[in-house]
């Protein structure tokens, strides 16, 4: 009986130890998981984040474009680069192929914007925009309210869209 039982107890003993290493494993195994799981969260984020670095940095670039001029054939042909040939068509609704004769200089004062993802490929933007224009030696401030959306194009970021919705 007593050979029983101590056999009993080993088993016991064996099986405890072994439950307790097999546990460990799968332990470590979910820590791993785990670790793997948050870098690959990580890196998703901050390539979300140059997605909309990106976009962000576009949108920019087309404002000082199309704001910091002071030659206005020079400015549609900068502007140009930036944007799709609908974008091209909003930014300059009544272009014309003649040259400008009036001196007219721009200067962007400041820019605030504000965007949300339509999708992967298209992104919205309200931007606050503070310019300075200078015609005929008279300067004016302004505040506008300006939309545009950014559509990617070949893994390039263009402005697609340029609406005007105020001043201020």
């Amino acid at each position: 009986m007593k050979t029983h039982v101590l056999w009993a107890s080993v088993c016991v003993l064996v099986l405890i130890i072994t439950s307790f290493f097999v546990q460990r494993q799968q332990d470590l195994k979910v820590e791993n998981l785990t670790e793997k799981n948050q870098i690959l969260e990580e890196n998703i984020k901050k390539m979300n984040q140059k997605e909309i670095e990106g976009s962000a940095s576009k949108n920019k670039t087309f404002f000082e474009a199309f704001f910091n001029y002071s030659d206005a054939d020079k400015r549609f042909d900068d502007v140009k680069k930036l944007t799709t040939k609908k974008g091209l068509d909003y930014a300059f609704p009544s272009r014309t192929n003649e040259n400008h004769t009036v001196s007219i200089q721009s200067e962007l004062l400041s820019l605030e914007s504000y965007s949300k993802n339509i999708d992967e490929s298209s992104e919205l933007f309200l931007n606050v925009v503070e310019l300075a224009t200078t015609a005929n030696s008279v300067t004016t401030n302004q505040t506008l309210i300006v939309q545009t959306t950014m559509k990617k194009v070949n893994n390039e970021w263009l402005v697609d869209d340029v609406q005007i919705k105020g001043n201020g």
